[in-house]
């Protein structure tokens, strides 16, 4: 007579609670009775699960398999050595172990049985788990499977139907039988159009990439009656165009005889996954700026490149010139403009095939198979020729290149590697001085260019400012520092904006927050260049007051250095004086006058007195000069 499953399940249950009770017995019992006893118990066990055909198993605390009998074996189609010792994540796919280790750690956690249904094989299966008080005083969790009856098959569909999935299924002529809200969604087709229509007229697959070609998994699950994952380039193509990027699998439906009855297809989107799985490959070989190689990718290059057959292979090291100016005076969007720029300039002028990598923050690197050195340092000259036509701001674009080839296999490219920076760096320094010097120039004539009357009110401050340090009685040498930090104190104006630098800075508005910062970026002008570098601090403090409240330090009477101070009653001297497109000029007793009225808040009082010297020394030539004509 057959057993019911639920006679099974009593019969073991009294088998493990008789084996526990064994345990306790056998311990108090002498060794060769502890030991036959132990024998003749197993041997039950073994003779009585093995003979069923209904899979059982046992899992330990950890949820690892401890027994199955041979029915299991079939089912899961692998041995009990395969099994023994794993979990279900190393059996099964990952959706259905997650399935199993809910139910349980339901089981150990409540003690009692559970039940589910589970597709296996494309059969609908009811698993049964009850608890099991293992010898070693800690539960496990038996199982044993059965067919799911028609009733309950019926449930499970409409299960499946109402999952978030795609889900589809064919008869065994490969006609659709049904799908569920998301499949008519994703396919464009309704149940009710789709139903009898072959699955390949609703679902197109095509490959991701034109010229491939996407194995059919429906197919290939009706020939050999397997589970069929989708090829990883699989697309499924809407009705109304749309594509989405698949996964997931085709389970075939068998009978009881094994005959296949038809397939179920269940699919899901993972277009916005794998889009981003693609971005994040992709900048794992990128630079994110300019689109090109990165280091890495450029180092795994080099050795798979470098091999007898794309010798000589050649090498260029490029640094681009001004990039830290360019981020100093104009900020760092400049600067990555400038990277920008050059990165273009690299595209344009090499191969589709070579190799272009930004290397660090302002250096690249070319790699150049089966490239002559002659042919190498001519394509660096045409990436110089053509950067030195663009200005990025007021910097002149300029790159210094560096060019080495290995022509023989036994020559270490790392070596070949430092000869092109070794080569780059020396023309850098060897051109240093003369291109800072232009660049130096490039910017002022772009200030004074570009605003006429800046470069007039800059050589009138600087008069005044040398007249003013003589009455002061200064040192020749800082009657011409401050002659020429005045000529220069406006220098930091060729950052901003065309109508911003243009207005009144004397005048709080919307930008004085940004003309405030115009000393600021004089100061690193000015800094940046050997030639300069002494004349940073006095134009930085130029708009500091005598009281504190000027910018952009708050620097406080004699804090400011001395030459400062005598700018900044020049350069207003000069101001209030001269007509501007907002305002008539005052005159020179006026502009003294309210230079006296802001001596000990806005201006340093021995400043303002030698201003006054002065004025009153022009004053007495100019009559003078009239009186004697």
């Amino acid at each position: 007579m057959k057993l019911t499953a639920l006679n099974i399940v009593i019969i073991l249950i009294i088998l493990f609670l008789f084996g526990l009770g064994l345990y306790f017995i056998l311990k108090r019992g002498r060794k060769r009775k502890k030991e036959r006893e132990i024998r003749r118990f197993n041997e039950l066990v073994q003779t009585f699960i093995e003979s069923e055909e209904i899979p059982v198993s046992l899992k330990d605390d950890q949820l690892n398999y401890i027994f199955v009998n041979l029915a299991m074996e079939d089912f899961y189609g692998i041995s009990s050595e395969e099994i023994i010792g794993q979990d279900d994540f190393e059996i099964l796919d990952e959706k259905m172990a997650i399935k199993e280790r809910k139910t349980d750690k339901k089981v150990l956690a409540t003690k009692t049985f559970v039940t589910d249904e589970m597709l296996w094989k494309g059969k609908i299966f009811k698993t049964t788990k009850f608890p099991v008080d293992l010898l070693n005083g800690k539960f496990g969790v038996g199982a044993y499977v059965r067919s799911a009856s028609e009733k309950n098959r019926e449930k499970y569909l409409k299960t499946l139907m109402s999952i978030s999935d795609g889900v589809m299924i064919v008869d065994p002529m490969g006609k659709i039988e049904m799908l569920n809200s998301t499949a008519e969604e994703m396919t464009g087709w309704t149940a009710r159009e789709a139903m009898g229509k072959h699955y390949s007229q609703v679902f197109v697959l095509e490959h991701e990439k034109d010229s491939g070609v996407v194995p059919d998994p429906i197919e290939e699950a009706f020939k050999d009656n397997t589970l069929h994952e989708f090829d990883s380039q699989a697309v499924l193509l809407a009705r109304d165009g749309r594509k989405y990027h698949l996964e997931e699998s085709v389970a075939p439906i068998s009978d009881d005889e094994g005959h296949i009855d038809g397939a179920i297809v269940i699919f899901r989107d993972v277009t916005e996954k794998k889009e981003k799985r693609a971005a994040i490959e992709y900048n794992s070989f990128h630079d994110s700026l300019t689109g090109l190689y990165n280091r890495r990718f450029f180092e795994e290059e080099l050795v798979r490149l470098d091999t007898e057959r794309n010798l000589p292979l050649s090498v260029i090291i490029g640094d681009v010139d001004g990039l830290k100016l360019t981020n100093d005076i104009f900020g760092h969007e400049a600067g990555d403009e400038l990277i920008k720029k050059v990165s273009e300039i690299f595209r344009k002028v090499c191969r589709a095939d070579d190799i272009i990598a930004r290397w660090g923050g302002d250096e690249f690197a070319i790699l150049l198979p089966q490239t002559e050195k002659k042919d190498a340092q001519k394509l660096s000259e045409r990436i110089k020729d053509n950067f030195s036509k663009e200005k990025i701001k007021s910097i002149q674009g300029n790159v210094s290149l560096g060019v080495a080839t290995k022509y023989e296999p036994e020559e270490n490219i790392e070596v070949i590697i430092a000869s092109a920076e070794d080569n780059m760096y020396m023309k850098k320094t060897l051109n240093r001085g003369k291109k800072k010097e232009d660049a130096f120039n490039i910017i002022l004539d772009k200030l004074y260019g570009e605003y006429p009357a800046e470069a007039e009110h800059a050589r009138k401050t600087s008069e005044i400012c040398k007249k003013i340090a003589r009455k002061m009685k200064l040192s020749e040498a800082e009657i011409n520092k401050v002659s020429k930090a005045a000529y220069l104190h406006d220098i930091g104006k060729v950052a901003l904006d065309k109508e911003v630098a243009s207005k009144n800075e004397y005048m709080i508005d919307d930008t004085y927050k940004e003309m405030k910062m115009h000393p600021v970026v004089g100061y690193r002008i000015l800094n940046a260049f050997d030639h300069t570098i002494d004349l940073a601090n006095i134009v930085m403090g130029h708009h500091e007051r005598w009281d504190g409240t000027g910018y952009p330090q708050g620097l406080k009477g004699k804090e400011t250095p001395k030459l400062s101070r005598i700018i900044a009653v020049g350069e207003r001297f000069d101001d209030m004086t001269t007509d501007k497109d907002y305002r008539q000029a005052i005159s020179i007793d006026d502009a003294l006058d309210e230079m006296k009225r802001n001596v000990g808040t806005h201006y340093d009082p021995e400043v303002v007195e030698a201003l006054e010297k002065v004025i009153a020394e022009e004053n007495t030539y100019t009559t003078k000069i009239t009186r004697e004509r």
